[in-house]
């Protein structure tokens, strides 16, 4: 049978190509995927060769894929033929085939164009446990691309009081306000510091969780400032190099935690307080979006032919406006 990837070929450069589907092993299942999503900061990060990327070429991008499982292996028995299922880090292509551990059913509430963002949801979601969040803290999330304003519904649906989201392009604030935000402010207000210790009162006095999905330096030499004391810092984003000094002494002075919530910090096992497994996350987050708690679609992503895919990733190397969200439909592979 004849599938469809999408392959990185060398730095800079993807290529839609055909590639000859095989049959699933006795411990596999093979998913007819329908649509995948791609991570704008991850996969723009590793098509350059960034440093800390370690990427070798060629390669087959992406990590969100959602479908139907139209085989399965004689040892599978937690999937059958017709699941409509996520698949983690099964590539950009029009057919994956992982083991059980790594596909999780998608309750029938849930639209495709909502769980394609599951993977996504649970990176902001581990970065807000990792902190130990309690009910009623204020949470300021610095960054609003996908990780940020699914932050903001998180931080809403768990309690934060209030919820402060920090984004540099109008229309995502916008958003970040229809996701919940209890106020919204640019990173370049000269009274930020200020803006957010008063609006942080209601609880205490400067912020006691703040998720930073920009991965800037330039956004962190502010947090310490508006930051409450014995406050925590989870870095969720990050821009895989620091390109300017931090003061790291006035986070030292007002003991201040700064927490690594990298998605490979999660269990692979037995969740355990303050730290899940990724599986326990995706099925938490499905959860969410089955109430329609969780709802990435208001966030309207772009959905493209993966036929078009020299194009998008030379866009998302090089246009700084390149779109939130963008889905390959491989309906028609």
């Amino acid at each position: 049978m004849l599938g469809y990837k999408i392959v990185c070929t060398e730095p800079g450069k993807a290529e839609f190509q055909q590639f000859q589907v095989r049959e699933p092993r006795a411990d596999e299942a093979l998913v007819k995927i329908h649509y995948t999503l791609i991570s704008n900061g991850t996969e723009r990060a590793r098509m350059i060769a960034m440093p800390n990327t370690h990427e070798t070429f060629p390669y087959i991008p992406g990590y969100s894929g959602v479908g139907i499982v139209e085989k399965i292996g004689d040892k599978v028995t937690s999937l059958a033929v017709g699941d409509r299922v996520f698949v983690s880090h099964g590539g950009h292509a029009s057919y994956n085939i992982k083991k059980p551990s790594a596909i999780v059913k998608i309750p029938d509430e849930v639209p495709f164009s909502d769980a394609v963002f599951c993977k996504m949801a649970s990176f902001s979601m581990h970065g807000m446990r990792n902190c130990h969040f309690e009910m009623g803290e204020s949470v300021v999330i610095i960054g609003l691309g996908n990780l940020g304003l699914l932050g903001v519904q998180l931080a809403k649906i768990a309690g934060a009081l209030p919820v402060v989201a920090i984004g540099n392009r109008p229309i995502r604030r916008e958003i970040a306000k229809k996701f919940g935000a209890d106020y919204v402010f640019a990173p370049d207000d000269p009274d930020l510091v200020n803006k957010v210790i008063q609006a942080t009162c209601i609880t205490g006095r400067g912020a006691d969780v703040v998720i930073d999905t920009s991965g800037s330096v330039d956004a962190l030499q502010p947090a310490v400032k508006y930051m409450a004391r014995y406050g925590r810092l989870s870095l969720v984003g990050c821009n895989r190099v620091t390109d300017k000094p931090i003061d790291l002494y006035q986070f030292h002075l007002k003991g201040i935690s700064i927490i690594g919530s990298n998605a490979s910090t999660q269990k692979n096992h037995e969740s355990c307080p303050g730290i899940w497994t990724g599986r326990r996350n995706f099925n938490t987050i499905l959860g969410y979006m089955a109430q329609k708690k969780l709802t990435p679609s208001l966030m309207e992503p772009v959905v493209v032919s993966p036929y078009q895919a020299t194009d998008i990733y030379s866009r998302l190397i090089n246009d700084r406006e390149f779109p939130l969200g963008v889905v390959f439909d491989w309906t028609q592979y």
